[in-house]
């Protein structure tokens, strides 16, 4: 019953825990993956600031462009190599937007003026190749893209100044140093490296990308989420693609710390593992309950079991249980009071039985030992007449008669049925002497010619009726047998009666000795 119980048990808690280990698992992963995909979301939101700061940026600085190159006086200025004046239209644009030079080529391709920091920038900066291709007429100038002078790398809108002709050039846009990426990790709120024109920046300085990553870095199109989960600094990279003007000329990467979402799948996870033990504590507990309320029954039922295997009938069952187990112990105990009703009604039946087989004995001995003195008197009293006649037919035989030889062969005949007669009465005799032993048998020496022509004088006026015909085969003619004559006799007189029986009229009968 331990063994039934540590089953119960162990079924009980595989039923229980099993659904609870599953949930846990499918809720920690669910969780986990819940948590990163608000978290891809949030970084998301957060990365598509940064694209509207940029979308933002290039809006300022094409915008700014157009409206120079738009202004009167900027044309006259340009036409007439007026820096002063010049300067006067551009001064009110100075400090009132956040860009980082604003500069006007002449026709020559010499810079006629230029509005930054010249600490940051330098007096001289080297023109683009665009500009200078366009002065030239040699190719178009794109209103807004990467540009390198001097080694360094520059966003920049260029749009040309026509008056009956193109007098010069404007171009303003943004240093891309790491001035420009902290203004990018303050909306993004994560770090950011942006790779252009061959350049990487970021806040800890510019930089070369090597040569077997430049091809990589410009086939993203589109937002990508890449998982760095180990390192000194695990974090979720966002790289969106820097387009300009001429198509994408970089890729910025936001770097967000996932610190935060670390510790709380952790916590989530503990969480989880806390539940799953309180669950196994609460399991094995109500397991443990559930397997005594189940087992006392049972344990009960066996007790009175084998007190009925023992013989005793008068056990009961006692139980509190009002289920299934309840009501099968109540089933026991009215089996019980059956048997023990039934084995009443069989004993009294088995002892009647007892008393009648005696009682049906007695008589049928009773009736045996008269219907065996009946038999022996009547066989006894048949003999004694038989035998006289025997030995007056003897005696004639003997004697002969002067009639001749037909009357000595009806003397034979008479005195082999007589024969016949006595060993049936000697039969009947020993019938009833087996009672008190076995049979005894009458050995003789005859052969087997003389059974036959025996049996043939009997039986011959019923072939003589059927005008039967009998064909004898004896070989060797003169068999001789040890047996009992008057048995043997029996048997053949059996065997051809039946043939006389079964043949048709004027038919044969075979008699074949080997």
């Amino acid at each position: 019953m331990n063994s039934l119980s540590y089953k119960l048990l162990l079924s009980f808690l595989l039923v229980i825990l099993l659904p609870i280990g599953l949930a846990i698992l499918w809720t920690s992963k669910t969780l986990s993956t819940l948590l990163e995909k608000r978290f891809a979301e949030k970084s998301a939101a957060q990365a598509e600031q940064v694209r509207l700061l940029l979308a933002e940026k290039q809006e300022t600085a094409t915008g700014l462009v157009s409206w120079i190159t738009a202004m009167q006086g900027v044309k006259r200025s340009v036409k007439g190599k007026d820096r002063d004046r010049l300067f006067q239209h551009l001064l009110p644009l100075v400090g009132s937007v956040e860009l980082d030079f604003i500069e006007i080529l002449d026709r020559e391709g010499k810079i006629f003026l230029r509005v930054h920091d010249p600490s940051r920038y330098g007096d001289q900066p080297r023109l683009a190749r665009e500009t200078q291709g366009l002065l030239q007429g040699m190719r178009d100038l794109p209103a807004y893209g990467i540009e390198e002078r001097d080694g360094n790398a520059y966003l920049s809108a260029a749009e040309s100044i026509e008056n009956e002709g193109i007098l010069g050039v404007v171009s303003a846009g943004y240093a891309l140093n790491p001035d420009f990426i902290k203004k990018l990790e303050k909306v993004a709120g994560a770090r950011t490296v942006l790779t252009a024109g061959g350049w990487r920046v970021s806040v800890d300085g510019i930089g070369r990308v090597p040569e077997n990553e430049s091809g990589e870095e410009f086939q993203q199109n589109s937002v990508e989420y890449r998982w760095h989960r180990t390192g000194a600094l695990p974090s979720l990279e966002l790289r969106l693609p820097l387009k300009t003007a001429r198509g994408q000329e970089g890729l910025i990467s936001l770097f967000f710390p996932i610190q935060e979402l670390t510790g709380a799948i952790r916590t989530l996870q503990k969480t989880l593992i806390a539940v799953a033990l309180l669950g196994v504590v609460l399991a094995l507990l109500v397991s443990w309950f559930v397997s005594r309320r189940l087992t006392n029954p049972l344990k009960e039922l066996v007790r009175g079991t084998e007190q009925v295997a023992s013989g005793n009938y008068s056990a009961s069952v006692h139980t509190d249980s009002r289920d299934e187990i309840g009501a099968l112990a109540i089933s026991f105990n009215r089996m019980l009071e059956e048997l023990r009703r039934s084995r009443a009604e069989v004993e009294s039946y088995r002892q009647e039985l007892e008393r009648k087989f005696v009682k049906r004995g007695e008589e049928l001995e009773e009736t045996e030992r008269k219907r065996a003195a009946m038999a022996y008197m009547i066989a006894h009293d048949l003999k004694n007449p038989l035998l006289g006649i025997q030995k007056a037919l003897e005696s004639f035989a003997q004697n002969g008669f002067e009639d001749g030889d037909q009357k000595k062969r009806l003397l034979r005949d008479l005195l082999s049925a007589s024969d016949l007669v006595v060993g049936m009465a000697n039969e009947m005799l020993d019938l009833y002497r087996s009672d008190f032993g076995a049979l005894p048998l009458s050995l003789t020496a005859f052969t087997v010619e003389d059974l036959v022509q025996t049996t043939l004088r009997i039986l011959g006026p019923e072939l003589e009726e059927k005008k039967l015909r009998i064909v004898q085969h004896l070989h060797p003619p003169h068999i001789s047998l040890l047996a009992d004559k008057r048995r043997m006799t029996r048997l053949l007189i059996n065997l051809v009666s039946n043939s006389i029986k079964f043949s048709p009229r004027g038919g044969r009968i075979y008699i074949s000795g080997i």
